[in-house]
């Protein structure tokens, strides 16, 4: 049996991005979603706790990532605010991937920007992975690179790409044509071929400012692809960010759950507490069962991860843990607001953000 105990560094680290969740993402929330986006001050302060460098000590990070330490920091970012959380995530996902699968010049390149301590917190990186006809999973990637000499030519789609708009590195999965193999390319600065639409109107996540891409016989050189074709550690990447962002939908859930539940307990209704009646009651009791049960199947998948499990293996729980987390955070956020009436819907409180948020990260 996995003991999921976390270690006393693990702890030590959960408290401090609980610390950092409580005090200065819910806090901004409201701000950063009128803004579009988070505040530099708020990404400095993240910088310099180290939780935003998860690479290697010889470009100047805190060491190569681990699964189970980030998930326990993803949950308490989302705790504080998914729209955020995201950001954050979204942002460090480009550099991870070239982390575990690029060689050691596109590492050098594109990672110790953001460990140079006066200016990485002005970094951004991106992942490209979802698409318009699919989320995401590893199934859905329908992108496709066909090579061509020293170069490679993509043709399709990715959406809601956090930071997609501009950042260094944005990683592009595609399949390789006649193998189907999963790639990962470094997008050069200046690419024709490939047309970014901001995205506008969202309806939620919106302090995590992202894109949508479409590619048209976008010519990419050699040098751009992450290792070689099938490189696992594009799958490991690939699972890692499922894991996360199941993470982050666990802390959007918590959080609904704790301020509901509070709610429930002050609003007097009849002469006594609503949280007394059986409706209130089993609806609350419910989100804490179900939100137990998928965290299992994260950590889960994390310490998987951690170990290096076979591939498919991997790929499959991380990818359930992603969909049952999203899901839970859902519907707890949708419960939340119910549980407190006409007041969830107003401003004054954050459910009716976090709802939103929740629905955003299908």
């Amino acid at each position: 049996m996995l003991n999921f105990s976390p270690t006393e560094e693990q702890e030590e680290i959960r408290r401090l991005a609980h610390s950092l969740a409580t005090e200065q993402l819910r806090p901004q929330a409201r701000a950063a979603e009128k803004s579009g986006d988070i505040s530099s001050v708020l990404m400095e302060t993240l910088a310099q706790t180290g939780l935003t460098t998860p690479f290697p000590e010889d470009y100047g990070g805190n060491g190569n990532i681990e699964a189970v330490a980030y998930t326990l920091i993803a949950e308490e970012l989302g705790f504080g605010d998914a729209s955020l959380a995201m950001n954050v995530i979204g942002s460090i996902m480009g550099p991870v991937a070239v982390s575990l699968a690029g060689n050691a010049s596109q590492q050098e390149q594109y990672i110790f920007p953001f460990c140079n301590g006066r200016d990485g917190s002005t970094e951004r990186g991106s992942l490209a992975y979802a698409e318009r006809t699919g989320g995401y999973s590893l199934a859905d990637i329908s992108t496709t690179a066909r090579r061509d000499g020293d170069q490679y030519v993509l043709n399709g789609t990715k959406r809601d790409v956090i930071h997609g708009g501009k950042s260094r590195p944005c990683v592009v999965l595609a399949r390789l044509e006649g193998s189907n193999e999963l790639c990962g390319f470094v997008l050069p600065d200046q690419l024709a071929g490939v047309r970014v639409v901001e995205d506008v109107q969202k309806l939620g996540l919106i302090a995590a400012p992202s894109a949508s891409y479409v590619f048209e016989n976008a010519v990419v050189p050699a040098s751009a692809l992450l290792g070689e074709p099938g490189n696992a550690g594009i799958v490991r990447a690939a699972a890692l960010y499922a894991l996360l962002r199941a993470a982050v939908a666990c802390g959007t859930a918590r959080a609904a759950l704790e301020y509901a539940g509070s709610y429930a307990e002050e609003r007097i209704a009849f002469g006594r507490p609503i949280v007394s009646y059986q409706g209130i009651a089993f609806m609350i009791a419910e989100i804490a069962m179900k939100l137990d049960g998928v965290r299992l199947l994260v950590w889960s998948a994390a310490a998987d991860w951690d170990r290096s499990v076979e591939l498919e293996t991997l790929t499959r729980d991380a990818e359930a843990a992603q969909f049952q987390a999203i899901k839970i955070a859902q519907s707890a956020t949708i419960d939340a607001v119910q549980i407190m009436g006409g007041a969830g819907f107003m401003q004054d409180h954050p459910v009716e953000m976090w709802m939103r948020n929740a629905a955003a990260m299908e």
